[in-house]
């Protein structure tokens, strides 16, 4: 283990001045962070959260996210080059923007920054595993049945539908008819998700009364109309309104540690533009960690690296997973796609009997304002390769192991391949290897996931071992995959299933 000389220990600390205390701190605002905290509250339980993204606050004009194309500030985390997660980077001006894109292992990782966390940037998507596939993920001590009823407790909060059938029927979703089509003669089964949407503002967005947003395929970067139902107007609205939250955003914590009967977390809070206005350290009794997988790995290993947290047992760091994400990119197709590919992503390809591996196929939209009879699909498979996170001491940074090449996502991959081409064998078309430069990318992670996994960093309720009153609430807990799904909707459920064991046995 890594020790640090109680000098600098003490310089630290020195540089950090009381932010305040609280009974229970939760790190991070997203899905795990969301559930958590609205719990926790509910319960008159005095809880703070602190996020390091922004609250954004939709504005009448229709302008409150970065366009698309081209991306600003807005869209990007603290850089001067967009996070696209595929085709060239653009230059952008520095700003807390909604998406980071780290580059680990050789891989480009891709995550929120944004008060309501992935829910500002993900599709809106809430994808349910199969029973089979969720069994040969997760443990058997997380049984498949057991969170029925926490999926059903996050829909209802939330507001999951599928695509009302005279929206779906526009020429704004032309394009998921023709993926269903093309599907279907193919021998494909497809599935209509349900998304956390309001259709009704989709239905004001087609008719004109308001500026267009999702119908224009808005999403990774928010959507402007306010159609995608986010987390700080549910959960964390909720949890605001009892009184008993005290949110304070743009609060990038940067080290947690044990002391005594309480935890330290210290934190730099930041202006807009990432510039470093104050350092300050804040206490609490339980703390849960909800900063994602990147974030809140990064958080325990470093404090273990550092004799901070010192009781962490060797599996912190491990685990790490790429959910099996894959890209494809169907071009010269025959019939037209219309120029809007409106979102939110509406179709998935259920590709469970791959004779390689088995995959759920997403279609999310391009949206680029002309009809360029394209098509991009979105690939979750089952990648059993995980990586390592470790504390790299000559930087002073957590870095990610991950084997590029001899892996499980080359059976992805191949089962990516296999369906693809099914599909333009009987629809025409082709791959395109212009925006990625080969037929496939596997190298872009937008489900990163693990790094402190239930039944081994922690138990099968996020109760980190080692260590009291400390808790894992988000991805990190996830075993590097969320079985040919989407992740959201299942940390939402575990998270959900993991406060109400966590209240009722562990807060008196």
């Amino acid at each position: 283990m890594l020790s640090v000389s109680p000098g600098a220990r003490a310089r630290s600390l020195e540089t950090y001045r009381p932010g305040g205390e609280a009974r229970a701190l939760v790190i991070g605002s997203g899905f795990g962070g969301a559930v958590t905290a609205l719990r926790l509250t509910e319960q008159g339980i005095e809880t703070m959260l602190l996020e390091r993204g922004k609250r954004w606050v939709l504005s009448p004009d229709g302008n409150t996210f970065s366009p698309y194309l081209p991306p600003d500030g807005r869209s990007t985390w603290l850089s001067r080059w967009s996070p696209l997660p595929f085709g060239p980077p653009l230059p952008v001006n520095r700003y807390v923007g909604v998406l980071e894109s780290r580059s680990l292992g050789g891989l480009q990782i891709i995550q929120a920054a944004a008060y309501g966390g992935g829910s500002i940037v993900y599709g809106g998507l809430h994808v349910k595993p199969t029973q089979k596939i969720f069994e040969q993920v997760f443990p058997a001590e997380i049984a498949f049945d057991s969170l029925e009823s926490y999926y059903d407790r996050f829909a209802n909060k939330v507001g999951i539908s599928a695509t009302p059938k005279d929206v779906f029927e526009t020429d704004y979703y032309k394009h998921y008819r023709v993926v269903e089509e093309q599907a279907q003669r193919a021998g494909l089964q497809v599935e209509r998700i349900r998304s956390a949407t309001d259709w009704e503002i989709i239905r004001r967005e087609i008719a004109g009364k308001i500026k267009p947003s999702a119908i224009h395929g808005e999403a990774i970067y928010g959507v402007n109309s306010g159609a995608k139902k986010t987390l700080d107007t549910n959960y964390l609205a909720e949890a605001e309104a009892t009184g008993h939250l005290d949110v304070k955003t743009l609060h990038q914590v940067v080290e947690i540690r044990a002391a005594e009967d309480r935890y330290q977390v210290f934190a730099d809070q930041i202006n807009e533009y990432g510039e470093v206005i104050d350092r300050l350290v804040y206490t609490c009794e339980y703390l849960f960690l909800a900063a994602g997988s990147l974030g809140t790995t990064d958080l325990l290993v470093r404090a273990k690296a550092q004799g901070f947290l010192p009781a962490l047992n060797d599996e912190v760091g491990a685990g790490f997973g790429n959910n099996g994400n894959v890209y494809a990119l169907r071009t010269q197709l025959r019939t037209s796609m219309g120029r809007w590919q409106g979102g939110p992503p509406s179709l998935g390809i259920q590709d469970f009997d791959n004779p390689i591996s088995p995959l759920f196929i997403e279609h999310p939209q391009l949206p680029l304002g002309l009809d360029i009879r394209t098509l991009l699909y979105f690939g979750v498979g089952l990648n059993p390769t995980r990586g390592q996170f470790y504390f790299d001491a000559s930087n002073r940074r957590v870095e990610l192991s991950w084997p590029r090449r001899g892996n499980g996502q080359e059976t992805v991959n191949a089962a990516m391949l296999h369906t693809m081409r099914k599909l333009n064998q009987v629809n025409g078309g082709t791959l395109n290897p212009l925006l990625f430069g080969r037929n496939l990318k596997d190298d872009a992670v937008y489900h990163p996931l693990g790094g402190a996994v239930m039944g081994k960093a922690c138990d099968y309720h996020g109760r980190v071992h080692g260590h009291a009153k400390l808790y894992v609430m988000d991805g990190a807990l996830m075993p590097g995959s969320t079985a040919c799904a989407n992740p959201a909707f299942t940390i939402a459920a575990i998270a959900e299933r993991n406060i109400e064991a966590i209240i009722a046995t562990d807060f008196s």
